[in-house]
């Protein structure tokens, strides 16, 4: 889990949670852990992507190039993390999807990005990841 800013204008930031699933962890899926109050919220981490436009990342499709782009934001807070960071190991997780795409060729061992809103089973866990915004709620502007 790891503090994102998504919106330089407002100065937005929110929690985004990284892990992989499927056979040798081919799957990257992202998930925007909700934050009580945080109304500045990413709603569609493939929008986020596509803001910080990730068209020559990979030069492929967009959908391609937003599902790279998310990859490696995930991989690459994973393995340079922040002080802020949680880093937890075999927890049970659920997430309402809201776009997945195949890559044309792997990203960080991904074949495929999945994102959407995700939420811990264990309540203790998910206070804690809410905890890494480190700063009061955003409202949107």
């Amino acid at each position: 889990m790891f503090d994102v800013l998504h919106d330089w204008q407002t100065d937005a930031h929110t929690v985004i949670a990284y892990t992989s699933m499927g056979h040798f962890g081919d799957t990257a899926v992202l998930g925007v852990i909700p934050v009580d109050g945080n109304e500045a919220e990413p709603g569609d981490l493939f929008a986020l992507a596509g803001r910080h436009n990730p068209g020559t990342l990979y030069g492929a499709p967009p959908e391609h190039a937003r599902g790279a782009f998310l990859a490696c934001l995930g991989y690459s807070a994973r393995t340079v993390r922040k002080p802020s960071s949680l880093d937890l190991v075999d927890v049970a997780w659920s997430l309402t999807m809201t776009q997945s795409v195949t890559l044309g060729k792997p990203m960080y061992g991904h074949l495929k990005v999945m994102a959407g809103r995700m939420e811990l089973e264990d309540d203790e866990l998910m206070e804690r990841a809410r905890r890494v915004l480190g700063r009061a709620p955003q409202r949107a502007v």
